[in-house]
């Protein structure tokens, strides 16, 4: 079986130049190994759930194998800042699916992106974007108006590559994998709804 190979790099900061403009600072970049397909259904309930009500700014832990990151506000420093993820390596053939999510619900933002026609979304509370033909793209997460203006938001973010890179396998791959977000383990379970 042909395993995950793709490298997903989180870029430290972005710095906004416009819609459909990405510009990113490569200074405190870290490496994101995204998990393989077949582990989008290898997860215990439990245990995600457990990790999700102990969640904080600046964690490592993954949740259903999301990762967790910062936006900061505006005047956080002198300049604007906004996580950028971009993907590095080989993807050709394979379709390649980015899904994020504000926690705690609530707070929309802003996804943009480096590929030809992608156009701006804002006041995004479930984002998916799953396609082909994504190498070395990068997307960009801001606010969304004043959603962050006095205090950060956090938000889960994971990217997943399809095992297959036959296109007769994967033409409807967007359509089936596991998209599952954070929010559904406690839409699953109320009764154990973390406090915010």
């Amino acid at each position: 079986m042909l395993r995950l190979s793709i490298a997903i790099v989180l870029l430290g900061f972005l710095r906004i130049s416009g819609a459909s403009t990405v510009d990113c600072i490569t200074a405190n970049t870290s490496s994101i190994t995204p998990a393989a397909e077949d582990d989008q259904d290898d997860y215990v309930f439990e245990d995600e759930l457990a990790k999700l009500k102990s969640i904080y700014s600046g964690s490592t832990e993954t949740v259903l194998g999301y990762k967790y990151v910062t936006i900061h506000p505006v005047n956080y420093n002198e300049i604007e800042v906004n996580p950028c993820w971009t993907v590095q390596g080989s993807v050709t053939g394979h379709k390649v699916m980015l899904v994020a999510q504000p926690y705690p619900l609530g707070e929309g933002f802003c996804v943009d992106s480096d590929i030809d026609g992608f156009s701006q979304l804002c006041n995004v509370n479930e984002f998916k974007y799953c396609d082909d033909g994504v190498d070395g793209a990068t997307f960009q997460f801001s606010c969304y108006q004043q959603s962050c203006e006095k205090q950060s938001i956090n938000i889960f973010v994971k990217m997943v590559k399809s095992d297959s890179d036959d296109a007769g396998e994967i033409e409807y791959w967007c359509d089936s994998t596991n998209d599952t977000y954070p929010s559904s383990l406690i839409r699953s379970k109320p009764e154990v709804q973390p406090a915010y």
